[in-house]
């Protein structure tokens, strides 16, 4: 028979994948944005660039 998976314990363990992959998401992003406003170009023109670099 199969059990339900129990919700608590569900949510915990969603919790604990989410909070690391989020200040990897921020890190990533501030360092974009940090290595925009260095070279002086737009938000927008950041994602273009990390587009075409992974095309290559």
């Amino acid at each position: 028979m199969k059990t339900k998976p129990d919700p608590v314990k569900t949510l915990v363990v969603s919790f604990v994948f989410s909070i690391p992959l989020s200040f990897l998401l921020i890190a990533v992003y501030t360092t974009m944005l940090l290595y925009a406003a260095k070279i002086g170009a737009s938000e927008d023109a950041m994602w273009e660039y990390m587009e075409q670099e992974e095309l290559q």
